[in-house]
């Protein structure tokens, strides 16, 4: 043995003992490392959530679009369907052509525009003589009426449609209301 001894810092000698642990620059970059796994599959989530409300946008977009065209046509619709009904009810000679080429030509568009509406959803409602319904009705008028016609909507102001199932304009109607007698 030699006679002098090798001496160490005290740093040393607390490490070698087995002294007060001090983290590794190696343990220390893995537990602030950000877990790259978590973050990929949460922007994965985020993404998916993101796509799926995109499409139900774009798809609502495209209904409102196709109501507001609709409503725009719904009008001269109306109007198409009252002049056919008066025109059925009328007595036309035979002698008549116009009238017979005009009754024609307006079965013939009226055809054409239910196609159009019914590829789109859109429907007419039945209400006369049906009970009022505050849903999908509006009431102009009540009117005294018989018991038996109490509550049923007597008139059609304006004619009511509806959209894939959902009231697109309300129909404008005449309800009766039977009096009570004192």
């Amino acid at each position: 043995m030699s006679k002098h001894k090798q001496k160490t810092a005290p740093a040393e000698q607390e490490e070698l003992q087995g002294g007060p642990y001090e983290e590794t620059e190696q343990e220390k970059t893995a537990e602030e490392q950000p877990n790259y796994y978590d973050q990929y599959v949460r922007l994965s989530a985020d993404f998916e959530n993101f796509r799926r409300r995109t499409i139900r946008e774009k798809a609502a977009l495209f209904t409102d679009g196709k109501k507001e065209f609709a409503l725009k046509m719904l009008p001269m619709y109306e109007v198409l369907l009252r002049q056919q009904t008066r025109i059925q009810s009328a007595k036309a000679d035979n002698e008549q052509k116009e009238f017979t080429e005009l009754k024609e030509g307006m079965r013939m568009i009226l055809t054409e525009l239910d196609k159009a509406f019914k590829s789109e959803g859109i429907t007419k409602m039945d209400v006369l003589k049906k009970p009022y319904d505050p849903a999908s009705q509006e009431v102009v008028a009540m009117i005294p009426s018989s018991e038996e016609d109490d509550g049923l909507v007597l008139d059609e102001i304006q004619m009511g449609f509806t959209m894939n199932g959902q009231v697109l304009r309300p129909a404008r109607v005449v309800v009766g209301q039977h009096a009570e007698e004192a």
